[in-house]
């Protein structure tokens, strides 16, 4: 059964764990993305991406994709515990998944990458010491915080060519009301490695201030692309949603809005699917 929208309303958490992944879990992948699945959801249509996991990597794989990215709240564990999907799947073209363990309400979700690497596959845990919101924080403690997150998380979330940035942690770039500007004041866009070519950033919900955009186009500059992708069905406390009338994903290249450029799938209900060459 779905939450109620009380029930979202108290879910404001969203970290990721701990800053170094699990000791259990297999080194990091070294990706190379060219063409890229985008994958999203309405949560009054679809609790979580279970059932529809197979279908959609079977037909990403078949359009040639190499990496697949998924919305949070990815797989819910409240209910159903298990989730070995990789052991029945055969795929060809798909190299690595980015999904989200944990639904609505869980705690201790975390971020996991599944990378192939000939026909067995790799479990990678993202490192976490991310942040939701820096909101309500001073400068100094924010510069600490996401400092922090730059030193311990990065390293770690540097997959290749791609980098993944969680929902929120996209703000570690601060918007300047007084110049309508966004900057690197603590150093998170400095960290990204010059290989990285793709910023994967997945989020739980829609975020709708104006001033999101500008962050993404910014980390977007120098020929980097931003790829950002998020749910549908979240209400507020009126019972609302704010799902906009456009697809539940953006992208930006080059410091401009390019989501055009990504292809729209209609093959499977009540999922949302687009892909992306990179």
């Amino acid at each position: 059964m779905l939450q109620t929208s009380r029930s979202r309303q108290r879910d404001k958490t969203k970290s990721f764990g701990d800053p170094t992944p699990s000791a259990k879990t297999e080194p990091g992948p070294r990706l190379t993305i060219a063409k890229i699945g985008i994958v999203s959801r309405d949560y009054n249509k679809l609790r979580d991406f279970r059932d529809a996991f197979p279908d959609v990597l079977t037909l990403l794989d078949r359009k040639g994709c190499d990496t697949v990215l998924f919305s949070l709240y990815s797989i819910d564990f409240s209910k159903r515990k298990s989730f070995r999907p990789f052991r029945s799947i055969r795929l060809r073209h798909v190299k690595a998944v980015l999904y989200e363990e944990g639904g609505r309400g869980e705690k201790n979700r975390q971020c996991v990458v599944f990378y192939r690497r000939g026909h067995k596959w790799h479990r990678y845990v993202l490192p976490g010491g991310g942040f939701p919101t820096l909101k309500g924080l001073t400068d100094k403690k924010k510069r600490e915080k996401v400092g922090e997150f730059v030193e311990k998380s990065i390293p770690g979330r540097t997959l290749g060519n791609c980098c993944a940035i969680l929902c929120g942690e996209i703000n570690g770039v601060p918007y300047h009301k007084d110049t309508g500007r966004v900057g690197d004041d603590f150093g998170l866009k400095k960290s990204l490695q010059r290989e990285v070519a793709v910023v994967l950033n997945p989020g739980h919900d829609r975020m709708t201030r104006h001033e999101m955009k500008k962050k993404r186009s910014y980390l977007s500059e120098n020929n980097r692309w931003v790829v950002s992708v998020w749910n549908k069905g979240k209400e507020d406390k009126k019972g609302k949603t704010h799902d906009g009338t456009k697809h539940p994903w953006t992208v930006f290249r080059n410091g401009r809005e390019v989501t055009e450029k990504v292809e729209l799938q209609n093959q499977i209900e009540k999922v949302e699917i687009g892909i992306l060459k990179i």
